[in-house]
């Protein structure tokens, strides 16, 4: 597989993490009891013709050309303080291994079309934490946020490819605290966001670059959840304020603030 990219000097699926994604009809005949076994149907050939490996070997290699090939980026973030770490399978292949609660992982590749995705405890194949599904469109660039509970796997945010100013940045909220209380952001001790509720993603923001202070507050009482002085933000780039954590717990919220895909990465 190896030679046949090297002569072709062109990016394939050989390169990609993610397995390719099934039709409509594929992903419903996946054997349920097969989470971590990965299923190819035929029927990925035709959505998908390729470059056919040697030797009679039934693999088809996608050629991955900027600009003409339909693909998207996905990453995921583990945002369950309950679980420890985590392994993910798509389509019964791993793609990720030993992801710790606040990370993410890198974007990687993916082809449109439906996955089954299913969450273990890492370094444990049976009994999963959750399975799902998604399907997955071109030329967008996803967040799937792991919230590992049996009937609400993950949020999939969608983040958003958009034209980025040098002397702006760019930001938003995705509130993935389940027992948090709905609640008001101040900006530099001004409100600029009301009432945002768990699994809410505000719009995008622009606001000047450098450092800031970020307050969460209760939006019936008023009280401070959690204060950030010194949020540092950079011109030219975007940025989603993740809202996770357990306010039972004695850690309670915390905010995450990873540099969004659209920052960096081409199609």
């Amino acid at each position: 597989m190896a030679d046949i990219e090297n002569i072709r000097g062109l990016e394939t699926s050989a390169d990609m993490k993610m397995p390719l994604p099934l039709t409509q009809e594929g992903i419903q005949q996946l054997p349920s009891e097969s989470l971590t076994e990965e299923f190819v149907n035929s029927s990925i050939n035709r959505m998908y013709p390729g470059i056919q490996l040697p030797n009679n070997v039934n693999i088809t290699v996608i050629p991955i050309i900027p600009g003409i090939t339909l693909f998207s980026y996905i990453r995921f973030f583990h945002a369950n303080p309950a679980q420890g770490a985590i392994d993910i399978y798509i389509n019964g292949r791993k793609v990720v291994s030993n992801l710790q609660y606040r990370n993410f992982t890198e974007y990687m590749k993916a082809f449109p079309g439906y996955y089954r995705v299913a969450v273990f405890r890492a370094g444990t194949k049976t009994n999963p934490l959750c399975v799902s599904y998604m399907n997955l469109i071109g030329y967008r660039i996803y967040t799937a946020a792991v919230l590992g509970e049996e009937n609400n796997c993950f949020e999939m945010i969608n983040d958003n490819r958009r034209y980025l100013q040098k002397d702006t940045a760019y930001i938003r909220f995705a509130q993935l605290s389940a027992n948090a209380p709905k609640m008001d952001v101040y900006w530099d001790d001004s409100l600029i966001l009301a009432d945002l509720n768990y699994k809410e993603v505000s719009r995008y923001m622009p606001v000047r670059p450098g450092e800031h202070n970020l307050k969460l507050r209760d939006y019936y009482s008023g009280a401070v959840l959690l204060e950030d002085p010194s949020v540092v933000l950079q011109g030219g780039k975007a940025y989603t304020i993740y809202v996770v954590g357990d306010m039972q717990d004695r850690v309670g919220l915390q905010v995450i603030i990873p540099l969004e895909g659209t920052s960096y990465l081409k199609f």
